[in-house]
């Protein structure tokens, strides 16, 4: 049998002796498509492997006892459901087995509340922490220098021409950045180069905020902050040595006190002219402080000046508009039409005299005025109220100005530098306005104010002229304006004391 096997090696043959076939599984043939055929057969069999499932191993023949119970249970379940129809269909009415629900979630809800998790409850608004703020840019601080304009300081900082143009047309609030002057403390803030804020105090009391508005076009609103100080009354009283203004200063004052004081009496001494050794001067003024400390000194409140043994006084009275002015105890005003001198001058250098020899041409000729020697550029005023007639320039006269005063009198300014900003011809000018400035300028030998007073056409010695007397206290304002003068000249220290301290004395707070 082995001999047999052996020689059918490589191909199906049956082996044994005829009456029982033994089958044996040779080697495949080295065919690509198996079972040693080639594309053609492997190609025609397929569709009869694939409907008969012959190519799969895991088909196999149902074998027929399997088939038979099959068949019987089929046959036995339709004679069944055939006979009793009624087992396999359901009542006419149903009971009903729930409701129906319009919620699913409700339902889960109610059926286990313990595994639904509950909402997160809104916290309310008030209760939750406020955005935070966008901070501010900060505000920087510059110092005006000498020579230097506004269009010059934002040039220097880097800020568009633009941005000045809209500042400088925020309003009336914005011209006074025109005369800014040096040492003036300035602030900016800005925000990627652009200028947000400008910020301006002309004074400890009051602040300027020019600040921008939103839009697209550069445009800025003005807003002024004052400030109000507190204010009490202090006095204080100087006997002078030398000069008035060194008196004060020896005393603890003010410039502007001593100036104050002078503008007050001015119409009645010459303070260049008439002091004397020995001279002396009592005050009951204001003084300002702002958050505890002093920042100034305000209006003299009453004052008693002794030149030369004549006692002058003089009291602070405002009128219901709020205009002060300086009366004597009596209720006649100190104020006169005219000023003796309308320039603060250092000397007389030439005096009113009709027979003087001129020093340039050395020939007498009339002076019908006083030099007032100043140097160039102190500020000219007018003398009293009145329309400006002149306001040109001649070859003997210089830069001059001609005022007219009502009918009668008529003042004249000669020599001047050059005029005050504005003056023309025909405009109204007030006693003590800046008319012009000294010069040289004309027939002049060096710089002073040439002033002639003119009364009915005739010119008049300014320093001796009888000047005419301003209103007194109204009539019906006398009762009150008694009361106040008592008051406040017995504040002075000379009311309390019989003799002065000497050229030291003593500042004291009124009770």
């Amino acid at each position: 049998m082995n001999d047999a096997f052996r020689k059918n090696k490589g191909r199906h043959a049956p082996v044994g002796n005829g009456q029982r076939t033994l089958y044996t599984r040779a080697k495949r043939p080295a065919g690509r498509f198996g079972m040693g055929m080639d594309r053609q057969r492997a190609e025609d069999r397929a569709p009869m492997a694939r409907r008969t499932g012959a190519h799969s191993p895991w088909r196999r023949p149902v074998p027929r006892v399997h088939a038979l119970a099959a068949t019987g249970l089929a046959l036995t379940l339709g004679l069944a459901l055939g006979l009793w129809p009624e087992a396999h269909s359901l009542p006419e009415e149903a009971p009903q087995l729930a409701a129906p629900v319009s919620d699913p979630l409700a339902l889960t809800s109610e059926a286990a509340p313990d595994l639904i998790p509950e909402p997160a409850t809104a916290t309310p608004a008030a209760l939750m922490p406020p955005d935070p703020a966008p901070e501010t840019p900060a505000w920087r601080s510059l110092t005006v220098r000498s020579g230097e304009s506004l269009a010059r300081i934002f040039q220097r900082e880097g800020i568009s021409a633009r941005a000045l143009a809209a500042l400088m047309a925020s309003g009336a609030l914005a011209k006074r950045l025109a005369d800014l002057r040096p040492g003036d403390q300035l602030e900016l803030q800005e925000e990627d180069s652009i200028l947000l804020g400008f910020r301006f105090r002309p004074s400890r009391l009051e602040t300027l905020t020019f600040s921008r508005a939103s839009g697209e076009a550069p445009r800025f609103e003005a807003e002024q902050e004052l400030r109000s100080p507190t204010v009490s009354e202090r006095t204080a009283q100087v006997v002078i040595e030398d000069a008035l203004f060194l008196a004060a200063q020896k005393a603890g004052l003010e410039d502007r006190l001593a100036l104050a004081l002078a503008e007050i009496f001015q119409w009645d001494i010459d303070f260049v002219l008439d002091i004397r050794k020995g001279d002396r001067f009592e005050l009951l003024y204001e003084e300002r402080a702002l958050d505890g400390e002093v920042i100034g000194t305000g209006a003299i409140l009453a004052a008693r000046f002794v030149n030369r043994g004549e006692v002058f006084e003089a009291v602070r009275y405002e009128d219901p508009a709020g205009n002060g002015s300086y009366y004597t105890p009596e209720g006649r005003s100190l104020r006169k039409a005219f000023l003796r001198a309308p320039v603060q001058f250092t000397r007389i250098s030439s005096n009113f005299n009709l027979r003087r020899k001129h020093p340039l041409w050395n020939t007498a000729r009339p002076h019908r005025g006083i030099d007032y020697a100043a140097p160039t550029g102190t500020p000219v005023v007018a003398a009293g109220d009145g329309k400006v007639v002149k306001a040109t320039r001649n070859a003997p006269s210089g830069n001059y100005v001609v005022l007219q005063h009502g009918e009668r009198y008529q003042t004249k300014y000669l020599h001047l530098s050059r005029f005050a900003k504005s003056l023309k011809a025909g405009q109204r000018v007030k006693q003590g306005q800046v008319i012009g400035y000294v010069g040289s300028t004309g027939w002049a030998t060096g710089p002073h104010l040439h002033y002639e007073f003119l009364v009915g056409g005739a010119h008049q010695n300014p320093r001796t002229v009888a000047l005419p007397k301003a209103d007194p206290i109204a009539p019906e304002a006398k009762a009150d304006f008694t009361r106040l003068a008592l008051a406040r000249l017995a504040a002075l220290p000379s009311a309390q004391r019989l003799a002065l301290n000497g050229p030291n004395p003593e500042r004291h707070e009124t009770p």
